[in-house]
């Protein structure tokens, strides 16, 4: 069923998005969870979302996913995490650092977060 997928993403600052097929609920990093102990992701939003933005969100990451010339095998900073979810698999993979596709992945979400 894959209405049961959902992914998570991370970006190079650690913040966290979790992505179902009806909503996304960001978790920003708190100052004393940052490595200098004074950033701060912000407020945590959760927004509904359409099953075409679910659709487009998940094409943005299956795409990402797909193109292994741009992963790394450890996570760094500013590079971006996904992790897809399913009930009987998990996966994830780590963009490199300023790949195009962490920009569009990353302006989506803030759009559709209303950030």
């Amino acid at each position: 069923m894959e209405s049961t997928i959902h992914y998570e993403y991370s970006d190079g600052s650690a913040n966290r998005y979790i992505i179902t097929k009806d909503s996304i609920q960001y978790i920003p990093v708190k100052p004393e969870q940052s490595s200098t102990g004074f950033y701060s992701g912000g407020e945590p939003t959760h927004e509904k979302i359409t099953s075409e933005q679910f659709n487009t969100l998940q094409r943005l990451f299956e795409e990402a996913m797909s193109k292994s010339e741009i992963h790394i095998e450890d996570r760094m900073k500013t590079s971006g995490l996904i992790v897809k979810i399913k009930p009987d698999e998990t996966k994830s993979v780590i963009l490199k650092p300023g790949v195009s596709e962490i920009a569009t992945i990353e302006t989506t979400l803030k759009q559709l977060l209303k950030r």
